[in-house]
């Protein structure tokens, strides 16, 4: 089927879109000799066609240098007057920085701009890629969603963009997903790449348009690898006996940094500086912009004030609850998460976020589980935190976080734990919870091991798992046995007097082990072996987009709101944790200025689970050794040497 575009009566053979390369629209056309040479050079031109050729060029000249009214005229999509300044601001800039705070929009606008630059500027090669393969998909998902007008939000969309699509027998809709790659072909022949952010699998690529989506959270190495891309000069042009010197200037090659604030030592933060540096001296080749919630709550469109895209209530519940996150997700204020001795930086654990939301019960009745709880009763936070442990092929043991529960009496002024008897009873109910009882399992058959801090500190000697040596019944009326670490000293004669408690506690001293415990924590999460789950970022539901380009949403259960919340707070807690080393003694705290404000027990427990997945990886080790066997089978035959003796 031929493809063609419509504006108001033009109507062009799309095809032969890069004619406008010839710039028919600065040529007199009244002149016998040029139009003898055209029609040589194109024989299937004809006066008609030149006509219309030219009133073509003269549209795309006119939306190359309008695009914002080129989108709402061509794509039927109208732009709030911030998002027209962002666009045409960075239009012919080569370094571009959209810092920007939640719910404005970012995403869509990146898509948008990204179809804009594609359509107008023929073998234009765009590539997208964020702090995941995941967010890079979500952009190009969203492109997909536009052009093929599914989004509520825009009701007069067109479908120029999408009839621009290249079509083959394999790919009946244009977009191409790919599990390596997605990818869409237009028939100017400019085409838009997503590309994962594994630094090692990106080289050598050549772009027009580098698009990098929530670049807070990018390594430098990533930074470097893929703004290799648009090293190119565009004006470099070489050509038999065409005077290049007369060429015009193509649009130059782009580098677009998008993301809301994260901390002082990203490389985000500091190209933030460089680039409005570069743009408030005067540099043109420079643009940057800082979008906070204040100018979203106040956005106009028209020049009359409109709905804002984010909620007022939003922010204050936010600024109640995590003022710092909150500072920096709404109003684009860099957070000093670096500190001296850090072991691990939020970009870290970006890089173990896995697309899966928390994890209430065993809902596969299959999952291996690991429990690990850091309990107390008034001077600090009372938490278990639950993961699955499972096994990959060559990786070996690594751990999902699944769940972290604080185990808070929310009637209290200070939010002080639960009383210890109140404690081991939701302790008892998220056992059989996460063992998967409702499929009828036996007790504690996919608990794979309970890890408790055993210090004074926590009161665990004594305290709470005193409480889970005996049998006990659940709210049916169901006995279960109990549980007992029969290697710790503290159950010495407890062995004898519940014979019935199966051995599946491991009692941790948090001062004979804490350096362990810690290290464990650093070397597991930069090993790649944990995984947490994604952050919905103040939505109540999570997007995922399969390999196949299918996208999935997840609605979030209260219950699995108050979790991500939960996790967060841990992620700040092992962002926040810092190694001191003084005369070859080593000490884990918090900076001195974060001691008395913050409590480490989600640090903590993550650290126990870190500490027993270190022990199980070195069993591993252990194990799968080498044996006399498998290194007879490596050495290369060889025959004898022959010895002479004369």
């Amino acid at each position: 089927m031929e493809n063609v575009i419509k504006i108001d009566d033009i109507k062009f053979d799309t095809i032969n879109f890069d004619i406008a390369q010839l710039h028919i629209d600065e040529m007199d056309l009244t002149d016998p000799d040029l139009l003898e040479l055209l029609y040589t050079a194109y024989p299937a031109l004809s006066a008609k066609k030149i006509r219309e050729y030219t009133r073509f060029c003269k549209f795309i000249q006119w939306g190359r240098k309008n695009p914002v009214d080129f989108a709402s005229l061509v794509f039927g999509i109208d732009l709030l007057d911030l998002q027209k300044y962002a666009i045409i601001n960075s239009w012919n800039k080569s370094f571009v920085l959209w810092l920007e705070c939640r719910n404005a929009g970012k995403t869509t606008k990146i898509a948008i701009y990204v179809m804009l630059r594609s359509l107008l500027i023929p073998y234009h090669t765009t590539y997208l890629l964020g702090k995941v393969g995941e967010q890079s998909k979500e952009i190009f998902k969203k492109i997909e969603q536009i052009a093929t007008r599914r989004i509520e939000s825009f009701v007069g969309v067109t479908d120029v963009f999408e009839s621009e699509l290249v079509r083959d027998g394999a790919n009946s809709t244009g977009f191409k997903h790919d599990p390596t790659s997605f990818e869409m072909k237009l028939f100017n022949n400019s085409s838009i790449h997503t590309l994962n952010s594994d630094p090692t699998n990106i080289k050598g690529k050549r772009a027009s348009l580098v698009v990098f989506d929530e670049a807070g959270w990018f390594s430098d190495e990533l930074f470097v690898q893929a703004e290799a891309f648009a090293n190119q000069n565009a004006d470099f042009k070489l050509g038999g006996n065409v005077d290049v010197t007369v060429e015009p200037k193509g649009f130059p090659r782009q580098l677009l940094y998008a993301s809301s604030a994260s901390d002082t030592s990203s490389g985000f933060y500091k190209k933030f500086k460089n680039i409005a540096e570069r743009m408030l001296l005067g540099d043109n080749r420079y643009f940057a912009i800082d979008f906070n919630a204040d100018m979203l709550l106040n956005a106009k469109f028209g020049g009359k004030p409109y709905k804002p895209l984010v909620s007022q209530d939003n922010i204050d519940k936010m600024m109640s609850e995590d003022r710092d996150r909150a500072l920096r997700e709404y109003y684009n204020k860099f957070s000093a998460d670096s500190f001296e001795g850090q072991i691990i930086s939020r970009r870290d654990l970006m890089q173990c976020t896995d697309t899966y939301a928390p994890v209430l019960s065993n809902d596969t009745g299959k999952r291996q589980i690991v429990m690990s709880w850091d309990s107390a009763r008034l001077n600090d936070n009372s938490v278990i935190i639950i993961a699955e442990f499972y096994q990959e092929k060559s990786v070996g043991w690594k751990m999902r976080i699944l769940n972290v529960v604080s185990l808070v009496d929310v009637r209290t002024k200070q939010r002080t734990p639960l009383r210890f008897p109140e404690q081991v009873e939701r302790f008892k109910e998220l056992l059989l919870s996460y063992n998967g009882s409702q499929f009828g399992k036996l007790d504690y058959e996919n608990i794979k091991q309970i890890v408790c801090d055993s210090g004074a500190g926590g009161q665990i000697i004594g305290g709470v798992t005193d409480y889970m040596l005996a049998n006990w019944k659940d709210k049916a009326g169901v006995e279960h046995k109990g549980i007992i670490d029969k290697a710790h000293k503290a159950n010495e004669t407890a062995i004898a007097t519940y014979p019935d408690a199966l051995d599946l506690l491991t009692l941790v001293d948090p001062r004979g082990h804490r350096n362990a415990i810690f290290d464990s924590l650093e070397k597991m999460v930069k090993l790649g072996v944990v995984s947490f789950p994604a952050d919905p970022e103040g939505r109540d539901y999570l997007t995922f987009i399969a390999d196949d380009g299918t996208e999935t949403i997840t609605q979030l259960s209260p219950e699995q709101l108050v979790a991500a919340s939960q996790i967060d707070l841990l992620k700040t807690e092992i962002v926040t944790m810092c190694k001191y080393t003084n005369q070859g003694s080593v000490r884990y705290d918090f900076p001195a200025d974060k001691r008395n404000k913050m409590h480490d027990d989600r640090a903590f427990a993550f650290g126990l689970l870190c500490w027993y997945l270190a022990d199980l990886r070195r069993g591993d080790i252990i194990t799968n050794k080498p044996t006399k066997a498998d290194i007879d089978n490596l050495r290369l035959p060889f025959r004898a040497p022959k010895i002479r003796i004369s």
